[in-house]
C-alpha cells in the first residue's frame, strides 16, 4: 500500500510539473524496457517464428491488444 506524503502546496506543484515533464518523455521516447524470466523470451521466441515474425514485433502487437482491452474495460479512450 502507498504512503501519502505531505507536502507543502510549492512542492506539491513542482513534483506535479516533474511528473508530466518526465510522462512527457516516456511519451517522446516511445521506449519500454522489462525483464522476463526464461521461460517467457523461449515462449516468445517460439510464437514468434511460428508467426513468421520479429519477436519484438509480435510483443509490441500483444501489449497493444492487451492496453486496448484494458483501456475499454475502465472506460478510457484507447
Amino acid at each position: 500500500m502507498a504512503t501519502k506524503i505531505k507536502r507543502s502546496a510549492e512542492t506539491q506543484k513542482r513534483f506535479e510539473r516533474g511528473r508530466a515533464a518526465a510522462r512527457q518523455r516516456v511519451i517522446e521516447r516511445g521506449i519500454i524496457a522489462f525483464r522476463s524470466d526464461a521461460e517467457m523470451m523461449d515462449l516468445l521466441l517460439r510464437v514468434a517464428e511460428y508467426k513468421r515474425m520479429p519477436y519484438g514485433v509480435l510483443a509490441r502487437s500483444m501489449v497493444m491488444d492487451s492496453l486496448r482491452k484494458e483501456a475499454q474495460a475502465i472506460g478510457i479512450a484507447g
